[in-house]
């Protein structure tokens, strides 16, 4: 995967995250974009901060394989850890100008610890490819 290409799913990835961070409606099912019982666990009460984790999720496994395929050090490493939190704040803060929409200190939580868990598990399946297919392990 070249540079670009992986910095631009991040940005995408992250644009999307904003995007539906900051709807009006918090129940995302009213808009039409996830299919009907898709829409019907993301707004369910015991799903509202367990969604956030899952874009974060997705995006931290990405970073997690590129960080392992390209052999970045511990200043990429916390640049996307950091990242990813910074981006879930600015999400939560933006959702305070929204009638609808409130700052919740658990959304934070379950975004941070899904881009971490990510993070791990992209992590363990980059080493486990530049493992086995050792002539991919530098893109």
């Amino acid at each position: 995967m070249s540079r670009l290409l992986f910095y631009l799913l991040i940005l995408i990835g992250a644009a999307i995250i904003f995007y539906l961070s900051w709807l009006p409606n918090p129940q995302l099912s009213t808009y039409g974009f996830f299919p009907k019982k898709l829409g019907q666990w993301i707004d369910a009460d015991a799903n509202m901060n367990v969604r956030t984790a899952v874009p974060f999720f997705v995006l931290g496994m990405l970073a997690g394989f590129w960080l392992v395929i390209t052999k970045r050090g511990l200043i990429g490493w916390t640049g996307f850890i950091l990242g990813f939190i910074v981006t879930v704040f600015i999400a939560e803060a933006g959702q305070l100008e929204l009638p609808h929409r409130h700052f919740d200190w658990g959304d934070i939580g379950w975004g941070t610890t899904g881009a971490l868990v990510g993070i791990v598990l992209g992590a363990i399946f980059g080493y486990i490819v530049t493992r086995l297919c050792p002539s991919q392990s530098t893109l």
